[in-house]
C-alpha cells in the first residue's frame, strides 16, 4: 500500500520551532497525510511524546508517527529514523551512522548541499558511511530547483533510496514534501524497512517566498524565547 509521509518534521521541542503536537496532528489531518517523521533537532523528546499521545487517544486509523533525530554531526546533519534513543551531538558522521544503526534506525542524508542549514556534501567520499538514504527533496532549500536536481541526479547515480520531507519548523510547511512509500503495513517497521529497499517516491515542492519570510521571523522569535527560558 502507498503511504503519505512528510519524513522531516520539527515541532517545539526544537528550540527553533512552533509547532505543538496538538497542531502537528490537527495539519497531519487536513494535509491528508498517513503520518510523519518528528526529527527534531538533537532530541528524542518531541517524538517519543507524539508517539504516547497518538496511542493514549486511542483512534481507530491513527497517523503514523515515526520517531526520529536530525543529529549536528561534525561535518553536517544526519537524519535518524526509527530511532527512540538519544544520538549524541558532535560526533563524526560515521560515529552518528553508527550510533544510528545501533538504535535501529535508518540513517538518511539531510538537505545535502544546503547552503545555510548544515548539509552534508555530495560526494562520492560519502558513500562508504553507511547511509541508507538521501533526502532529495527538502522544502526549505534555497534554490529549490537546483538543489533538488543535484541530489536527485546523485542519489539516481549510486542507486540511493530517496526521500522528501517538508523541514518545516511552522506548521502552515507539513506536507509541503513528502515521501510516497510502498509498504505492505502501516506500520513503522515495514515503513523504514521500504524506505531502506528504495521502494520510495519523492514528491514536494520549495517553501514560497511569503511563507518561507513568515517562517524565519517565527523561528527566531522561537530561538530567542527558548534561549531566555534555557540561559548559559
Amino acid at each position: 500500500m502507498p503511504l503519505k509521509i512528510d519524513l522531516h518534521v520539527h515541532t517545539c521541542y526544537s528550540g527553533d520551532s512552533n509547532i505543538t503536537l496538538k497542531s502537528l496532528l490537527a495539519e497531519v489531518k487536513r494535509k491528508h497525510l498517513d503520518g510523519v517523521a518528528i526529527t527534531d533537532h538533537d532530541t528524542i523528546e518531541g517524538a517519543l511524546e507524539a508517539c504516547k499521545v497518538v496511542s493514549d487517544a486511542g483512534l481507530e486509523r491513527p497517523p503514523i508517527i515515526i520517531p526520529g533525530i536530525e543529529v549536528s554531526t561534525k561535518r553536517g546533519h544526519i537524519i535518524g529514523l526509527n530511532v527512540t534513543e538519544s544520538i549524541p551531538m558532535g560526533l563524526s558522521m560515521e560515529e552518528t551512522i553508527e550510533g544510528i544503526h545501533e538504535a535501529g534506525g535508518i540513517a538518511v542524508a539531510a538537505h545535502p548541499q544546503s547552503l545555510f542549514k548544515g548539509g552534508i556534501d555530495l560526494s562520492p567520499k560519502i558513500l562508504s558511511l553507511g547511509f541508507d538514504a538521501i533526502e532529495v527533496i527538502n522544502s526549505s532549500l534555497f534554490p529549490f530547483k537546483l538543489s533538488v536536481q543535484a541530489c536527485k541526479k546523485f542519489a539516481e547515480d549510486y542507486n540511493l533510496p530517496q526521500t522528501a520531507g517538508s523541514d518545516s519548523h511552522i506548521v502552515e510547511a507539513i506536507g509541503l514534501a513528502y515521501t510516497l512509500i510502498n509498504t505492505e503495513e502501516r506500520s513503522v517497521d515495514s515503513i523504514v524497512g521500504s524506505i531502506k529497499r528504495g521502494l520510495t517516491t519523492p514528491i514536494g515542492a520549495g517553501m514560497p517566498f511569503a511563507l518561507r519570510i513568515k517562517s524565519i521571523f517565527r523561528r527566531k522569535g522561537r530561538m530567542l524565547a527558548f534561549e531566555d527560558r534555557n540561559p548559559l
